[in-house]
């Protein structure tokens, strides 16, 4: 009976406090969308976008992490503008605004773009040969390293 009494107890404080707890927003929330065909996931606690969390799922990946980074940005920008232009009456509405708004002028994405690089002329890949050997040289200072340098940043003065 008391067990009883004691978990109706605990539900009823948990139902009671719930509102205010989330007016505060001090647990941590986790939201996931599909943004354009692009799935961003971020965090927040107390209305505060959480910028580490973002797209974390793809971060070993950088050009997906990119993507999703550009999208969670986009989609930062256009919730923010929605919520600005078309403003209802809802309890949770303006930390939802301050929560968008804020990540949408402060959220900075991952930009990685792949292209072919330009072929390098004989004089600059002289001048990296030389700098990767004057590396070696000083990390090592073998005699053989110091020879292989001095020959390679001959004509590099």
């Amino acid at each position: 009976m008391i067990d009883s009494y004691v978990q109706f107890n605990e539900k009823l404080s948990y139902a009671i406090l719930k509102p205010m707890r989330e007016g505060m927003g001090v647990e941590l929330e986790s939201v996931n969308v599909d943004y354009h065909d692009q799935p961003v996931s971020f965090q927040y606690q107390m209305w505060r976008l959480r910028p580490n969390s973002v797209c974390l799922p793809q971060k070993n990946k950088l050009l997906e992490y990119s993507a999703c980074t550009e999208a969670a940005s986009q989609f930062f920008r256009e919730t923010c503008q929605t919520l600005q232009q078309k403003p209802i009456r809802a309890a949770l509405y303006s930390n939802y605004k301050r929560l968008y708004c804020n990540a949408a002028a402060s959220y900075q994405p991952v930009v990685a773009k792949v292209r072919r690089s330009e072929p390098m002329d004989e004089t600059t890949a002289q001048r990296q040969q030389c700098s990767m050997l004057t590396i070696k040289a000083a990390r090592t200072r073998k005699n053989i390293d110091i020879y292989e340098r001095d020959k390679a940043c001959e004509g590099d003065s």
